[in-house]
């Protein structure tokens, strides 16, 4: 069973570096860090700012980096771009999805055990 906001990461390579990829809450406040924004779906419409987040994904997942946010922009090259876009959309979609356990009405039974 997956827990609601569990890690669960994925891998790129990024300037000849295999680096995980993680969206859960310290992201979040490490891109309104980076971008001295809240954070919200909407606030992700530039390039800028879409970049932020995937500077935050990888930053908070491996603690630390082998190259800069500024050397990242400057170097990355459209493959691992998109890469790295696709690998941050996969964990945060996992991140927002709610397990069917905790959907409104779903039952597991544990809470029949023991009643009688």
């Amino acid at each position: 069973m997956q827990i609601l906001g569990t890690m669960d990461t994925k891998k790129v390579t990024i300037l000849g570096h295999k680096l995980d990829v993680v969206f859960n809450m310290a992201v979040e406040i490490e891109f309104e860090e980076l971008s001295g924004s809240i954070f919200s779906i909407e606030n992700l419409s530039s390039q800028k700012a879409t970049m932020q987040l995937c500077f935050a994904s990888m930053k908070i997942a491996n603690k630390k980096l082998p190259f800069t946010y500024e050397e990242m922009l400057d170097r990355l090259s459209m493959k691992e771009t998109a890469e790295l876009k696709n690998a941050v959309i996969e964990t945060m979609n996992k991140w927002f999805t709610v397990p069917e356990v905790m959907k409104k009405g779903a039952h597991t039974g544990s809470e029949e055990e023991g009643k009688n």
